[in-house]
Formats: C-alpha cells, structure tokens, sequence
C-alpha cells in the first residue's frame, strides 16, 4: 500500500441550532465557535462542483492533476 496525500479545497455549507435569548446573541455564539466546533455541530453539505483538487504526492515528487471537478 502506498500513502496519496491530497491537496484540496472545497467548499462547505452547514445548518447549526444554536440557543440563544436574542438572534445578536446567536450571532455572537456562532463567529465566537472555532472552525472544528461550527463543523461538529452544524449539517454539512458540499457541492460536488466545488470540489478541486491541486495535487496528490505520493513522497517520491508531486504528481500534478487537473483541476478535477467531482
């Protein structure tokens, strides 16, 4: 077996519930939570069109891919 490490972007949406007494407040709480925790706890969804991937290396150089839309 042979490691491929990736290099990628996509982009991804989600739908959090978050419990406040005011939607301000909600707001503070949501840009107030890391990146990992928003993702925890939010539905996620991607779009397949989004996602590009830059290169894979598989330790020995890089092997360039296209701009892969999958």
């Amino acid at each position: 077996m042979v490691n491929y490490k990736f290099d990628w972007t996509d982009v991804v949406q989600g739908t959090i519930e978050i419990e406040a007494s005011s939607s301000k407040d909600a707001e503070r709480i949501f840009r107030e939570l890391s990146l990992s925790e928003r993702l925890n706890r939010s539905d996620l969804d991607s779009e397949k069109s989004t996602l590009k991937i830059r290169f894979v290396d598989v330790g020995l150089g890089d092997i360039q891919t296209e701009a892969l839309h999958l």
